[in-house]
């Protein structure tokens, strides 16, 4: 499959909760699923339509496929480890591998040796004051905030379906470029106004990955949303855990509490048959248009023995 790989710095660092109204924790990582909703209200802003971005994805055909953004160091993108991947208790600790290392277990090979790539990020406590509209009264908090060394940062990947699928006047390929220029000027995660979130595209590197096979196993670099029928072949997986979410949406001028659903994580190893989709969490009292959650399934092949 042909892939974009994205690499992107922040300046300022970024907040992402990884529950719902976490202010004092913080991913070192963006989930598929948030960076697609940012891609599409950036388009929004930039004077787009979000259905007809969001068609193709609902009606089963999407032009893209988009994984997670992931820690980079300054020489080294970093993947998910394989949750099924532990070939001894040295490896216990690991919680990222080196593209290189990824993809030599992703074939059933051990990596020579455990990798000792060193955190280029780290999390700070920022202290935050708000006070009383009556009293008057101050009350401190504390935001993480995730920070990366200079020239390390995120990159993700676009797995590309249908590139030349028009979205309105341009391509798919090109609305997206569109889209995260807009994002990378408004930011992601939470305390934008001062800065937080916004980033450079440091490069931008076109690759041939191998396809998943039919009938066989992958490891997941996004979230999964899984449908009805996925949920037939899931149990089948050879690793796999669940995170749930909830959180709110900010749509015309208000903030709308979302409905909670369960995602399978990154790093799972799932059968291929596995798709994912787009999840409705449209609130029963909300009525101006529908609240999708992305969900669909970007699997690298996990070519090891079911024992492996």
């Amino acid at each position: 499959m042909r892939v974009t790989l994205y690499q992107l710095e922040f300046p300022a660092g970024f907040h992402i909760a990884p529950h719902e109204l976490s202010l004092d924790e913080t991913l070192p990582t963006i989930p598929a699923d948030t960076l697609f909703s940012a891609l599409v209200s950036a388009w929004e802003r930039r004077g787009g339509d979000p259905s007809l971005w969001l068609s193709p994805f609902l009606e089963g055909n999407p032009p893209f496929l988009l994984s997670s953004a992931f820690p980079r160091t300054r020489n080294h993108l970093l993947f998910p480890k394989p949750l099924s991947f532990q070939p001894s208790w040295e490896w216990k600790e690991v919680d990222f591998l080196p593209k290189d290392d990824f993809f030599l277990a992703a074939q059933g090979k051990v990596p020579p040796k455990v990798p000792e790539v060193k955190a280029t990020w780290e999390v700070e406590q920022i202290p935050r004051v708000t006070l009383d509209r009556i009293t008057q009264r101050s009350n401190l908090f504390y935001l993480a905030r995730v920070r990366f060394q200079p020239g390390s940062g995120l990159w993700f990947a676009v797995a590309w379906n249908n590139p030349a699928l028009p979205c309105g006047a341009v391509t798919f390929r090109e609305a997206l470029e569109l889209a995260l220029e807009e994002l990378s000027m408004a930011g992601v995660g939470g305390d934008r106004t001062v800065g937080y979130g916004r980033f450079l595209v440091a490069r931008a590197d076109e690759e041939d990955w191998p396809e998943p096979k039919p009938q066989g196993f992958g490891v997941l670099l996004s979230r999964l949303w899984p449908t009805a029928r996925d949920l037939e072949s899931l149990p089948q997986s050879l690793a796999w855990r669940f995170v749930e979410v909830g959180g709110f949406s900010y749509t015309l001028g208000q903030h709308v509490r979302r409905k909670r659903v369960r995602l399978v994580v990154e790093g799972s190893v799932v059968p291929t048959e596995v798709r994912g989709g787009l999840a409705d969490l449209t609130p029963s009292h909300f009525h101006l248009h529908r609240i999708w959650r992305y969900g669909l399934a970007f699997l690298f092949p996990w070519e090891v023995d079911h024992g492996g």
